[in-house]
């Protein structure tokens, strides 16, 4: 495989399974020195051990990305190990099958602070990271006013440095380009995903720094399982019956698999996506087109 990210150091939340772990692999295959950080200490930590064992620079970070403190921790100990980071897959989430008036407080809390609330304060601390470690050389025309480094380019039409300064990538959702009468908290929190990454996108352009989305469709991880699940105990289904019968909408007529997002994302992570800011890309088997 092409190592368009040699020498690269990604840092991908919710990396110790599912669409994460694909990411963690495609991204260390491509060269990347990887952190993967999650909540769950343990599978953050086999993940790492595998991708040692094959070969790739890894470290495990546990981490609770729905609270801004231990993320900036996190990009503190990164950068005191690896020196910099270059790119971050904003992937940890959560999601939950359960009707609009049945939602509680906790319930909308919950998936709000982790996909919403830790997506937006993982994203600052790390882009600010990445300003922090533009080279001198590339900041003619680019204001750094303090610690945080979020200003923007003077209006005086200084263009941008050619060097490209960083790669986010947000994991938003096919539920965030609709409502969903069944997960309603979930698509809110996925739609603010899109907004964010725009707005970061426009915020961010003048250092450089793309910012991007990627919408999975269904993809059989441990989420898609609690959510069959739920549906059984909501519909009265059997096991895989609620899966399938989504699977079945889709014109290519396959779920996704986390290797599939993983290469979308890795696209939006290297050098071939360099134009390209502000987007969301659907990765679902052509089950929204929009």
């Amino acid at each position: 495989m092409e190592q368009r990210l040699r020498g690269k150091v990604a840092v991908i939340t919710g990396a110790g399974q599912g669409i994460g772990k694909g990411v963690a692999g495609r991204l260390a295959r491509e060269g990347a020195q990887i952190v993967v950080a999650d909540f769950n200490a343990e599978t953050a930590g086999a993940t790492a051990r595998e991708l040692a064992a094959e070969g790739s620079e890894a470290l495990a970070y546990p981490v609770d990305v729905s609270q801004p403190t231990a993320t900036q921790a996190m990009v503190t100990e990164i950068v005191a190990t690896f020196g910099r980071i270059d790119i971050l897959v904003n992937n940890a989430g959560v999601a939950q099958t359960k009707p609009l008036l049945d939602l509680t407080e906790a319930d909308w809390d919950r998936v709000i602070n982790v996909n919403q609330r830790g997506m937006f304060f993982c994203l600052q601390a790390v882009a600010a990271q990445m300003i922090r470690q533009i080279p001198e050389a590339d900041r003619a025309g680019i204001g750094l006013a303090d610690v945080t480094g979020v200003k923007p380019a003077s209006s005086s039409g200084a263009a941008a440095p050619l060097r490209n300064n960083g790669k986010i990538v947000n994991l938003s959702s096919i539920s965030g380009r609709h409502g969903r009468p069944l997960s309603s908290h979930y698509a809110a929190s996925k739609a603010a995903v899109i907004s964010i990454t725009q707005s970061a996108a426009l915020a961010l352009a003048p250092y450089n720094i793309t910012v991007n989305a990627v919408c999975p469709g269904i993809v059989p991880t441990a989420m898609w399982q609690q959510i069959d699940e739920d549906r059984g105990r909501l519909f009265g289904s059997q096991p895989g019956e609620a899966m399938a019968a989504f699977i079945n909408t889709i014109p290519l007529k396959r779920a996704a698999t986390a290797e599939d997002v993983a290469g979308a994302i890795a696209f939006f992570c290297s050098a071939d996506a360099d134009i390209i800011t502000g987007q969301a890309l659907n990765v679902d088997g052509g089950f929204e087109m929009n």
